[in-house]
């Protein structure tokens, strides 16, 4: 056993084992099974996924557990959605004032637009008359969840942008996992050379956020966080040199047929179908496919899965990856009993649900862990390993503006579709101006 803690600071992630315990929130088992359901006061949580998508029972298990134990005289439903779906299904519920007690959402920009609209429930003092809690989450998370000194979101998992690769085809070629950019090139040519396509990337219209989280890997390995942050900050362009060098390379990957064939066209789903059942090589994602590749009827191929990070083009820039805090709860203003709302986040984030969710699901927790290596899978143990490596950790940018953030995610759709990069880029920053006028 030993203590797994990863610091997320803002734009940036330092990983290191520490002592510690984590938070948790016993209940005495079977509180609810002497109590009636038409007793019981029904709150509703909305979740982000798909049905195919393995962490969603691991989800059901932590409601069911928390169903069974609580004392507070209510009963979770769960409802999940999508994610193609899921920002047009709660933006529209937002508007009509018909959205759920208890909501997943991202954090930094998109949740604050909901804060700004007074649509949720500020959790500080929750946190401030629980210090345990409160002291549970790694260093940083709870600051990209932080509105006026407030917090109004419970992260529950951390993630990145990673590169899975199959061991098998890998040692078939006598390739070696790529330690800088040139090397990862000289994988793909020797794959294609070989008549193996070398990556599954997703880019249709629901997925253009893989390809802008592709675009912007090569932008943090070109120049860093300190250009990322120019980017948040509005001092940077977005026509500079390192994203048009980041857009450029990109093209030139697609020109030499690293991607599969009409990958532009290609869904997420189908993407990791295409990896799982060794049609490609690698595939690029995040951090959350470990439980949907771990398991075998999704990936026949599982145990020659493993993972690295994207690496930089400039090596001074090694270790700067893209991600953040991932699957974060907030309580809306609609919430029939948010005491008890609070109670189902407290038991989310607890050492037993973090158990569940990481050994079985592969969802790498955001509070201090005493973790069992014994029960982790090796794609598991392999992406926390990779996670704990990262020096900087830049989160996605239609997570920190919604809006500017699909305007960048458009952009990268076009240039995997043949679109001048220069222009692309050009373009993109005249909007950001036009936007400041």
């Amino acid at each position: 056993m030993k203590k797994f803690t990863v610091c997320l600071l803002i734009g940036a992630m330092a990983a290191s084992m520490l002592t510690g315990c984590g938070g948790s929130n016993s209940k005495s088992e079977n509180t609810q099974e002497s109590k009636a359901d038409d007793d019981l006061t029904k709150l509703t949580i909305m979740l982000n996924g798909s049905d195919s998508d393995a962490y969603m029972q691991g989800y059901r298990k932590v409601i069911e557990n928390f169903n069974k134990t609580n004392d507070m005289g209510v009963i979770v439903e769960s409802q999940n959605i999508s994610n193609a779906d899921y920002k047009t299904k709660l933006t529209t519920m937002m508007a009509s004032d018909s959205e759920p007690d208890i909501i997943f959402t991202w954090e930094l920009g998109y949740l604050e637009n909901f804060v700004n609209g007074n649509k949720i429930v500020s959790l500080q003092k929750y946190l401030d008359e629980d210090e345990e809690w409160k002291n549970s989450f790694n260093d940083g998370t709870l600051e990209q969840l932080t509105y006026d000194n407030e917090v109004y979101g419970i992260p529950t998992q951390q993630c990145m942008a990673v590169m899975y690769y199959n061991t098998a085809i890998f040692d078939q070629y006598n390739l070696e996992v790529p330690t800088t950019y040139d090397e990862y090139v000289q994988v793909c040519d020797t794959l294609k050379e070989n008549g193996i396509t070398p990556v599954a990337l997703a880019s249709t219209a629901d997925d253009a956020w893989l390809v802008s989280q592709y675009i912007q890997q090569l932008s943090d390995g070109i120049k860093g966080k300190e250009f990322y942050d120019s980017l948040r900050d509005g001092t940077g362009k977005w026509n500079d040199e390192a994203m048009v060098e980041a857009g450029k390379l990109f093209q030139e990957e697609v020109e030499k047929g690293y991607f599969e064939d009409g990958f532009t066209g290609v869904s997420r789903e189908e993407a990791q179908l295409q990896f799982a059942s060794g049609q490609t090589a690698m595939y690029f994602n995040g951090s959350w496919e470990v439980s949907n590749l771990d398991k075998t009827e999704n990936a026949p191929e599982a145990e020659n899965i493993s993972c690295f990070a994207m690496p930089a083009v400039n090596t001074e820039y090694t270790a700067n990856s893209v991600g953040s805090v991932d699957s974060s709860y907030a309580i809306t203003k609609n919430c029939k009993n948010v005491d008890a709302a609070v109670e189902l986040l407290k038991y989310w984030t607890s050492a037993e649900a973090a158990g569940i969710l990481l050994y079985d699901y592969g969802r790498i927790p955001c509070t201090d862990f005493d973790m069992d290596e014994s029960k982790l899978t090796p794609l598991c143990s392999q992406a926390i390993k990779v996670m704990g490596e990262q020096k900087v950790l830049t989160p996605w940018f239609d997570r920190v503006d919604t809006d500017l953030g699909n305007e960048f995610n458009n952009t990268t759709i076009g240039i995997a579709n043949g679109d001048d990069v220069q222009e692309s880029f050009d373009n993109l920053q005249n909007y950001v101006e036009s936007k400041s006028k």
